[in-house]
């Protein structure tokens, strides 16, 4: 009887070991859209350009998707794109935009591009199951980069970011509203933005004291545009926290210049997005219930038999 029970035992934790782990990738009929500038786009330090976006935090999170569906990897549209704004998500002409090969031009705009993905998509008898958003942060830059910028009062210089916000604001609100007519059932999420600036001393940039708080209210604005439009808000501020220089290219040489994440950032992005348990932790939890539930049978067999 021990015999029989132990193989059996065995046999289950097989099946649940197998069961955990994903299956290869299969052409899967779901979809998903990555939108946004150079985090969507994933890049590190430069030198994987050209790609189709296949990478960073979209790459992680399109894993786990997988992890959720039997091993099947949806389908990845990204169309992120170097330097993009939300006003220039509409209006197209970035240079870069050729980085990405899912561009035919520099003119080509990110939201036309999306549309004729999105009917290329159906057309295929794909699902548009999930959308990420990364947009604002080259808003911010747009505005300390303007000229004279730095000359300006205190004062001047947070009323000049506080304009950009209404600006922000309305094209979130024009993205998110077209989002909701063309893929209603799509699950979509707007990715927050970090402050890598908090990793270098100060007086080494002069976006060290200014960036913590232009930061935190560009992601006040796109966090209640979120909410309005039933999207899911994703925190990176607070995660990234006392982690800049960990998780991003902020202390490379010359420090201040590359503020993108490396490969262990954009790891914690996506858990940020889809937090999902490893495989093989699920697989040991499967296994140690399987264990417990053998230990109860054999004291209620033990039992009846005295």
């Amino acid at each position: 009887m021990r015999r029989a029970i132990s193989s059996a035992f065995v046999g289950l934790a097989a099946m649940v070991l197998a069961s955990a782990t994903p299956r290869p990738a299969e052409a899967g009929s779901m979809t998903y859209i990555a939108l946004g500038d150079s985090l969507a786009f994933g890049e590190t330090d430069f030198t994987h350009n050209p790609s189709y976006g296949d990478r960073g935090y979209v790459a992680k999170y399109a894993d786990s998707l997988a992890s959720q569906n039997g091993g099947v990897r949806p389908n990845v549209v990204n169309l992120g794109v170097d330097g993009e704004t939300t006003t220039s998500f509409f209006g197209g002409g970035q240079a870069a935009a050729p980085l990405n090969l899912n561009y035919p031009s520099a003119s080509t705009s990110q939201n036309t591009l999306l549309t004729s993905k999105i009917a290329s998509e159906l057309a295929a008898g794909h699902t548009i199951g999930a959308v990420t958003i990364s947009l604002g942060a080259n808003d911010l830059f747009a505005v300390v980069g303007a000229p004279g910028f730095f000359a300006l009062s205190p004062a001047q210089q947070q009323g000049a970011i506080l304009a950009s916000m209404s600006t922000i604001q309305n094209n979130y609100t024009a993205l998110l509203t077209e989002l909701h007519a063309l893929v209603p059932n799509a699950a979509v999420t707007v990715v927050g933005d970090y402050n890598p600036y908090a990793a270098l001393p100060a007086g080494a940039s002069p976006l060290v004291g200014l960036a913590g708080p232009a930061i935190q209210l560009l992601n006040a604005v796109i966090a209640g545009q979120a909410s309005a439009f039933g999207a899911k808000y994703v925190d990176l501020y607070t995660p990234f926290i006392k982690h800049e220089g960990e998780y991003t290219y902020i202390l490379a040489p010359p420090p201040g210049t590359n503020v993108h994440p490396n490969e262990f950032g954009y790891g914690v992005i996506a858990n940020a997005i889809n937090p999902v348990p490893e495989p093989s932790t699920m697989a040991l939890m499967g296994v140690l219930g399987l264990g417990i539930a053998g230990r109860a049978y054999r004291r209620k067999t033990a039992a009846v038999a005295a």
